[in-house]
This record gives C-alpha cells, sequence and structure tokens, in this order.
C-alpha cells in the first residue's frame, strides 16, 4: 500500500491516466487491487483526456461494493455526473440525461420512457432486428474474409436503433461517427461536442415528427407519454435521443465484437453454442456480457461522509464504479477470467450493479446479441478470427476496433 499526501490509500497508478490503459497487466492490477486495496485515491493529471487537471477521485473495484455503491442513491448520487471530469450542471444535463440525475428526477423521467420502451415495443422489433443482422452479414458473405468490426457488427445496432427513431438511412454513418467520438473519450471536450451534434439532429426530427403529426413512430409516442400529468420537453427527448443512441449503438456492437473474439480463444465454448444455439443462447449471451463487460466504469459523488474500507469518503468527493472489476472478481465468479457459457446464476455487473439505473436497453441488447448470433453461425458457420484484434484506446468503453476475420464465402441469404 502506498499513501498520498493526505494519508489516503493509492494504487501506484492512477486509473486517469491514459497510459494505464494501454497496459497488458491491467486485469492483473485490478485483481490486485480487488485483494489488497478494494478503495483507492486516484489523482487526475493534466493529459490527453483531460487537460485539466482535476480534484481526484476513490475507485471501488469489488463486486459487492459496486452493486452497494449502485443500489444507494442517497449516499452515492448520479446527479453530480456519471463522468470522472467535472461538468457544470448544463454539461451534466447534455452529456448524460437520465444518467445524471439525482433519484427522484430519474424516476419521472425513467417513468415516462418506460410507457414507450416496453417489453411489447422490443418484441415487435424482432422481425426488423433480424433483417439487420441479415443485411449486415449479406455485406461480407462472397468475400471470404473481412474485419469483423468495420465491415459486419459495427453499425448493426446503429440500423436498429436508427430504425427505432425513424432516424433517415442516409444520416446513419454520421451518427455513427459522432458516437463514437462521444464514447472513446467519454467526460471530454471532444466527447461533449459530439453530443451536441446528436442533440442538434434529434431536434431536427422531433420537428419533422410535430410537423407530420406522427405519432406511431418512437418519437412520436415519446412526445405524447406523460405521467402524472407531465411529459418530457423536446430537449429532454432529444438529450434522450442521444443517450439512446449512444448507449445502444455502442454498446452492442462492443459485446458482439469483444465477445466473439472471446468465442475464438475457447473454441470449445463456442462449438456447445453454435451445437445447442436456441436452449443455450439466453445463458450464454449473459456469460459473453459478464467477460466484454463493454462500459468499464461509471461516478458517482458522495452526498455524506461514510467509512468504506477503513476510509473516509467526505461529502462531494467523487466514487468510481469499477464494473470492468467487478465482473472478475474471484468472490463471485469462478475462473472469473474464462469463457463458461453454461455460467449460472451470472449476477454480472455489465447493464449496472442495480438500483434505479440499471440499464434501459438490457432488454433490447440481449434480443439483438441472440438474433445476431443465431444468424452468423447460420450464415456462416466456419467464420473464424485470423489475427489480434486492435481495441480502442479508452478507459469508459472495453472495445474492439477491428478484429479481421475469415470464412468460407457463400451466396447472401433472401430476405
Amino acid at each position: 500500500m502506498t499513501l498520498d499526501s493526505t494519508s489516503r490509500p493509492t494504487a501506484g497508478f492512477t486509473l486517469a491516466d491514459p497510459a494505464f490503459w494501454q497496459r497488458d497487466d491491467i486485469d492483473a492490477q485490478f485483481a490486485r487491487l480487488r485483494a489488497d486495496l478494494p478503495l483507492t485515491w486516484h489523482e487526475e493529471p493534466a493529459s490527453d483526456w483531460f487537460p485539466n487537471t482535476g480534484r481526484g477521485f476513490w475507485a471501488l473495484v469489488r463486486h459487492d461494493d459496486v452493486c452497494t455503491v449502485s443500489k444507494d442513491q442517497e449516499t452515492f448520487t448520479s446527479g453530480e455526473g456519471t463522468e470522472i471530469v467535472d461538468l457544470t450542471p448544463a454539461e451534466r444535463h447534455i452529456f448524460g440525461g437520465m444518467l445524471n440525475m439525482n433519484v427522484d428526477e430519474h424516476a419521472k423521467y425513467r417513468a415516462i420512457v418506460a410507457r414507450v420502451l416496453t417489453p411489447r415495443t422490443i418484441e415487435a422489433m424482432t422481425e426488423g432486428i433480424d433483417r439487420q443482422a441479415v443485411k449486415a452479414i449479406n455485406r461480407v458473405v462472397e468475400r471470404g474474409e473481412c474485419d469483423f468490426v468495420a465491415d459486419i457488427v459495427g453499425d448493426y445496432p446503429a440500423q436498429i436503433i436508427g430504425d427505432l427513431l425513424s432516424v433517415p438511412v442516409e444520416d446513419r454513418p454520421r451518427l455513427i461517427h459522432l458516437t463514437v467520438a462521444a464514447l472513446s473519450a467519454y467526460g471530454t471536450a471532444g466527447a461533449y461536442q459530439a453530443y451536441l451534434e446528436i442533440i442538434d439532429y434529434a431536434h431536427s426530427l422531433i420537428s419533422q415528427v410535430r410537423e407530420s403529426g406522427a405519432e406511431d413512430n418512437f418519437l412520436g409516442k415519446l412526445l405524447a407519454a406523460e405521467v402524472d400529468g407531465e411529459r418530457m420537453s423536446d430537449q429532454e427527448i432529444a438529450i434522450f435521443f442521444a443517450l439512446l443512441l449512444t448507449a445502444g449503438i455502442e454498446t452492442t456492437a462492443t459485446t458482439l465484437a469483444t465477445g466473439f473474439y472471446a468465442l475464438s480463444l475457447y473454441p470449445e465454448q463456442r462449438t456447445y453454442l453454435q451445437e445447442n444455439f436456441d436452449e443455450a443462447a439466453p445463458v450464454a449471451v449473459e456469460e459473453l456480457i459478464r467477460w466484454v463487460t463493454p462500459v468499464r466504469h461509471f461516478r458517482r459523488t458522495a452526498t455524506r461522509d461514510v467509512e468504506m474500507h477503513g476510509q473516509t469518503i467526505k461529502a462531494g468527493e467523487k466514487v468510481t464504479i469499477w464494473y470492468v472489476s467487478a465482473d472478475r472478481d474471484e468472490n463471485v465468479f469462478a475462473d472469473p477470467q474464462g469463457l463458461d457459457l453454461q455460467r449460472w446464476p451470472n449476477p454480472h455487473v455489465g447493464f449496472g450493479g442495480g438500483g434505479p439505473h440499471f440499464c434501459l436497453g438490457a432488454m433490447l441488447a440481449r434480443k439483438e446479441a441472440i438474433v445476431f448470433l443465431r444468424r452468423l453461425f447460420q450464415i456462416l458457420p466456419d467464420i473464424e478470427v485470423t489475427g489480434a484484434p486492435d481495441f480502442v484506446h479508452s478507459n469508459f468503453v472495453n472495445a474492439v476496433a477491428n478484429l479481421p476475420v475469415r470464412f468460407t464465402p457463400t451466396q447472401p441469404v433472401s430476405l
């Protein structure tokens, strides 16, 4: 254990340092912290990601701590921001929308969205999701080799979210680009600008829905939805549009791309999944989400002084919860570094650690993953990884940027 000038335990590195996220021993370092230093203090030096120094933050790395903090919004609020960097109230509202709301405000808006993003809505999307999966795979079937991310899965969830939000097909590539910019450097000035562009675009779509009077699409229903006589304003809907777009595109693409890489590392697990797909898929997808953990962390802010692991977290201090570590916790998961597609129960935190901010899109993400993998194994049953992945340099998303694959060429599947 090392101590800083205020006698707070430190890790020997800071999770705010971009260089840490290029190390090849990240999992080992988190394992060391889980075992010996479950609560550490991290400085925020100036870097390419964060040009201005910050005031520092606590990091919690054990599964039980991540879940405890996630569920206790009274003590660890999201209302001061879920990004490591401190933002102004206006910036927080733009950047995260409902993510950056305290428990009471969040509950109001979540209830409105839940009136529209229902299990029935998602089930009705099944045919469209399947169609987008086939389209994504059909683009490459005759080639015999490609990049799994850029050529197949990269825009698959974007097309689904685009269909849901009635985004014209020609506008989707730009929105995908903005999403990558917003999430790969989460919390930075460049990411904030990308969010502003997405929100401006959402306002143009909302105006079109108002002018056309169309209430049969998702945005129209969201405009009309109310709880206790209250509706979301156009700005609030535009911010939610940006949240749904960024979360819905990147996390599903990350799960599928990094998850497929995981299957290449554990061929016996892949064989099990392919040979027993319909029975195995629901449980297998949960394990892929755990193994990948597409979002590495979120932040909370202490609302009062609280004791944890022999330290005092003071009111107003930032507390980060590291899902990427919690999903490798040896006290919760047997062989946590391994991939076990029959692992059950599987209390992973890939959709958050529970509580009021649990991922609204979890049901949609699961369906997208199952539908895509079913079609992938039907159309390209021998697809295999041929080289090392190129990972996105980020402390927020655990994403693969490139993944070379090959397969036996075949004919496109009829839609």
